[in-house]
């Protein structure tokens, strides 16, 4: 069996869909013959080239418009590899125009699985143009795997003749292995806690865009009535707005911008936090790889209510707390609540704990995986 991926950058990221690709594609290479086609920008094209246990094609991408790269060879590339051989099946991750368009461009007999990692919510223009083909995307796919019943139920555009008999719920993997990792002590490390030194510590991980809400979390730290501090881990195009706005706050000594981090830093961060928080705002945040990761770590969690998968990863009340989008006086008391009580900080941490490892393994969806597979070829 030759599964084809198209996914939309080259890894390594540090989480998101090319994330959970890449873990993906790691647990079933031993078992199949997978390849992943992805776009990796001309000013990146000199890096050295990436070691992974899949085969990989990188294609030139030129600019990226609305979220999407503009690379030509891509179709090409793809087409090549059906007619060669090498692929025998279609796994297209979306949203993704040029997977969709992959997808209705090979012959009838390809089989076609299509991972739905969320709504397009935020470029409302770009469904005008774009629905019609997604559309038909969807209705030519013979599977449709989403990570928990809620991302199909919450869904506003998986809707159209059909669609719910090709649904597979497929939970999303999380790899233990490098959580478990003995922890490593580095400079990094030492200032952190230089830094935090006796306050309680809120973790967040997650590129700085709008859909997190992470102006909403400064405005809440703010409003602590305990001392804790916030870490955030990440980059993006709103980071020097945060940054000013952290400033204007006097929250310098609250709030600390991590940046980019190696993976062994992110690590000790996720253990050494007390709470980790996704203050994302949109349902554009389907689900929060990040937040799985603190809670495999044993950590509770503070999310607001998205009525997607989101919140059936983070179980209210059990793993973690739940509160509204954008209200920062609910964010600060749900905070305050998990760090001024230790025995329900304790309690939820085990349960989120015990939630994560049983139910989101990288077998678990390693298997299901190459069940479907078979189940089409």
């Amino acid at each position: 069996m030759s599964p084809l991926h198209i996914g939309k950058s080259v890894p390594p990221p540090y989480a998101g869909i090319e994330a959970h690709i890449d873990t993906l594609l790691r647990s079933i290479s031993p078992h199949v013959n997978a390849t992943l086609v992805a776009c990796e920008h001309i000013h990146n094209r000199g890096r050295p080239a990436l070691v992974v246990p899949y085969r990989l094609l990188s294609i030139t991408s030129y600019a990226t418009v609305a979220s999407v790269a503009i690379s030509p060879a891509l179709l090409p590339a793809v087409r090549r590899e059906f007619v060669s051989g090498r692929a025998n099946l279609l796994h297209v991750h979306v949203p993704n125009p040029w997977g969709d368009i992959a997808a209705l461009s090979l012959p009838k007999d390809v089989p076609v699985v299509m991972t739905w990692h969320s709504d397009i919510v935020r470029q409302r223009k770009l469904m005008v143009l774009y629905g019609k083909i997604q559309q038909r995307a969807l209705e030519r796919a013979d599977r449709i795997v989403v990570f928990t019943p809620k991302h199909y139920e919450s869904s506003t555009q998986l809707v159209g003749r059909d669609l719910e008999r090709k649904i597979v719920s497929i939970p999303i993997g999380i790899d233990f292995g490098h959580l478990d990792a003995p922890i490593q002590e580095t400079v990094w490390l030492e200032e952190m806690d230089r830094w935090i030194g006796e306050r309680p510590l809120i973790l967040t991980v997650g590129r700085h865009v709008y859909y997190k809400g992470y102006d909403h979390l400064i405005n809440a730290v703010r409003k602590l009535r305990s001392d804790a501090v916030l870490l955030m881990i990440g980059t993006g195009p709103l980071t020097h707005a945060l940054q000013k706005q952290s400033l204007a706050l006097g929250l310098e000594n609250r709030i600390r911008f991590a940046g980019e981090v190696d993976n062994a830093s992110l690590v000790a961060a996720l253990h050494r936090c007390d709470l980790f928080c996704l203050p994302s705002i949109s349902p554009a945040e389907a689900l929060g790889i990040a937040s799985a990761e603190a809670m495999a770590c044993g950590k509770p969690t503070v999310v607001c209510q998205l009525n997607n998968g989101v919140n059936y990863l983070n179980v209210a009340g059990r793993t973690g707390l739940v509160t509204p989008p954008r209200d920062e006086t609910a964010l600060a008391d749900a905070i305050d609540i998990l760090v001024m009580n230790d025995k329900v900080r304790s309690e939820m941490g085990r349960a989120a704990y015990e939630w994560v490892r049983t139910n989101f393994s990288v077998g678990t969806m390693r298997d299901g995986t190459l069940a479907l597979y078979q189940s089409l070829c």
